[in-house]
């Protein structure tokens, strides 16, 4: 659910940037938590005995957290579906659910009882269910890190599979646990599913990573796991471990080559602990197309963004092949009502005959077109092509690109025209010559100096290293490599 109110968005919800919620179908990270109560309780425990588990993340001060918690949803929830025997359960429960809140803003024990500051209310009094506290004084939140909160309230359901879904603040809460899978009952089952590896390669190349997952009630040991493209199987790779039920691994696959665009790519598993799989029905849990990449682009790219009403959900990142972060931008300003806003165009040049990537992130997860203002990204190189596009996603998207060859300009061209002394410079960099702007650029691609037109640059601040200068002259940009020696 999008936030609640528009205009007052700022004072309700807190926003981390950086990530975006879980998203559906992670593995729910394990945690051991004390209540308010002094009881303590481990999720993987409770998911173990077959119970779906409900984590409802607030902060004291949110107000729609506030009115989802004293709406009594939560409440009923607990009575009537919660753990048998467990205080104000009743004795007609199913028996198969069990209800959290977690205050995992940091907030203290006298915020949740409404005699401390910045809080809506008292939190406790009426509430059945455990209240966790993250003050730090027993737990702290670092659970709400975990589960990558970027805004309050956030409601996941966790099945016993340990598999995670935010169902937000529904009326029926109930009504999504028949979603969850049957628990395991067999001896040798397993299953792959939440992909981590590429989808977009530069070279055809992508190693892919897969999460398996015990489904059987027996310790898993070994398994194989199967890739195939458009149907075609291409390697098959024995496993080895020991995975208790429902317990999952992170498997790096070999790398395939030689993929094409809208390649299909399935991995599936087979043979637990060297016999035939008991439910082959949840043995092909991975699939995905590969996307190749732009190829031969300009080395300069330039990245237009326009925000809708939520600009701080907003922020986007430009990797080399080597994951390093060469240019970025985000978070922007909010507005007080739905809209648009056109950031200043971001341009950067970036090394030549190298796989980059582009990535738009929305921390919140409905992307930047959807209802609040028609936001849209555009990422285009030097000739104009267009790299990546769009508006209308979830938690992110993007592509990814090659660059092609780097302005070639001749030794004698550039003397004749510009002249950087000294090179290895100390404390002074001077430019002898025609041009506008400058700017210098360290290995990761940060941006660490930038002028107008300018003789001399005192560099006795920059650490010792190569770095990038960039010179833009009327008719094109000119780089050169320098070295800082101190």
């Amino acid at each position: 659910m999008k936030k609640v109110l528009l205009i007052a968005f700022v004072a309700l919800f807190s926003f981390n940037n950086a990530t975006a919620q879980l998203p559906d179908g992670s593995v729910a990270p394990d945690f051991t938590l004390t209540d308010l109560n002094g009881t303590t309780h481990n999720l993987y425990n409770l998911l173990d005995q077959g119970y779906t588990v409900f984590l409802d993340f607030s902060a004291v001060w949110c107000p729609p957290c506030w009115s989802y918690h004293t709406g009594g949803t939560l409440e009923d929830l607990y009575e009537n579906h919660g753990p048998a025997g467990y205080p104000n359960v009743s004795p007609n429960t199913t028996d198969d659910v069990m209800v959290f809140m977690i205050e995992g803003d940091g907030n203290t024990a006298q915020n949740l009882a409404g005699t401390g500051g910045n809080t809506q209310g008292d939190w406790i009094t009426g509430t059945q269910y455990p209240i966790i506290c993250t003050d730090g004084t027993v737990n702290n939140t670092q659970v709400s890190q975990d589960y990558q909160i970027g805004y309050w309230p956030t409601i996941y359901m966790v099945c016993p599979d340990r598999i995670t879904t935010e169902v937000g603040q529904s009326s029926n809460p109930y009504g999504s646990v028949s979603s969850c899978p049957p628990p395991a009952s067999y001896d040798n089952d397993a299953r792959t599913f939440d992909y981590d590896g590429e989808t977009l390669t530069c070279e055809g190349d992508i190693t892919p990573q897969v999460t398996i997952q015990n489904y059987g009630i027996v310790p898993l040991t070994s398994l194989n796991i199967d890739v195939n493209v458009n149907g075609n199987n291409v390697s098959s790779t024995p496993w080895t471990g020991n995975l208790a039920t429902y317990a999952t691994d992170n498997v790096i696959l070999p790398t395939l080559s030689g993929l094409a665009s809208n390649d299909h790519v399935t991995i599936t598993t087979n043979m637990p602990n060297g016999s035939s799989d008991a439910d082959p029905s949840n043995n092909q849990g991975t699939s995905f197309y590969v996307t190749l990449a732009t190829s031969n682009t300009h080395v300069d790219v330039t990245v237009q963004i326009v925000t809708d009403a939520y600009g701080s959900e907003t922020t986007w990142a430009i990797k080399d092949a080597n994951g390093m972060t060469v240019s970025s931008g985000g978070p922007y300003n909010n507005l007080s009502a739905a809209g648009t806003t056109n950031q200043t165009p971001v341009s950067v040049t970036l090394s030549a005959q190298t796989c980059h990537t582009f990535t738009i992130y929305d921390s919140y997860g409905d992307g930047i077109d959807a209802g609040y203002g028609q936001g849209s990204f555009t990422v285009t190189d030097g000739n104009g092509t267009i790299l990546a596009n769009g508006g209308q996603f979830t938690d992110e998207d993007g592509d990814a690109f090659k660059t092609g060859d780097a302005i070639v300009i001749s030794v004698n061209e550039i003397n004749q025209s510009l002249d950087i002394f000294p090179n290895p410079a100390k404390d002074l960099l001077n430019i002898d010559g025609d041009y506008k702007e400058v700017e210098i650029v360290d290995i990761f691609g940060k941006t660490v100096f930038s002028s107008n037109y300018t003789n001399t640059i005192n560099v006795s601040s920059l650490a010792n290293g190569v770095y990038i200068i960039n010179l833009t002259t009327n008719k094109e940009v000119i780089s050169k490599q320098i070295t800082i020696a101190k």
